[in-house]
Order: C-alpha cells, then sequence, then structure tokens
C-alpha cells in the first residue's frame, strides 16, 4: 500500500538518514552504518567528552582521598618506598 503525503512527512521526520555513531559521534548515513570506519582522534575526542564529569572530579576525590587516613598511608609508604631506592 502506497503512502500517503502526510505519513512520507512523518516517516522523515522519524527517520533522519544519519544517524551519530556510537563509538565517535560522527554521523554516517543510516545505509552505510556498517562500512564506517571510526576516526581514531576523533573516536578519543569523543569518548574523553562522555566521561569529562569524571576527569574533572578526579582532582578533587584524589585530593579528598590523600586528606583520609588511608591515603595519608599511602603517601606516606610511598615516600618511604622512594626514600629506599635512591
Amino acid at each position: 500500500m502506497p503512502m500517503s503525503p502526510r505519513d512520507q512527512e512523518v516517516d522523515a521526520v522519524f527517520s533522519p538518514s544519519q544517524m551519530p555513531c556510537a563509538e565517535c559521534g560522527e554521523s554516517v548515513v543510516r545505509v552505510a552504518v556498517h562500512s564506517h570506519a571510526c576516526d581514531p582522534s576523533r573516536r578519543l575526542d569523543f569518548q574523553m567528552l562522555a566521561m569529562r564529569r569524571g576527569v574533572l572530579a578526579f582532582d578533587s576525590e584524589l585530593r579528598e582521598y590523600l586528606s583520609g587516613k588511608e591515603g595519608r598511608f599511602e603517601t606516606w609508604l610511598a615516600a618511604r618506598e622512594v626514600r629506599r631506592s635512591a
């Protein structure tokens, strides 16, 4: 059964011709999804963007850990190992 003009418009709205690659974020034509090869540099940028909250929180979480009992012990132990190996 042929689609009405309205059905074609709705189909066009909900079925874009391009979709973002899940690995690198690049817009890829739907029919070429299986032949797409991610650029390594773009893939790394995309992954870093996805992890930005964790990356930004790392410094404060490390500082908090190192100021606690376990962190102070680990810092002391690391300094002791450095002195021994010098």
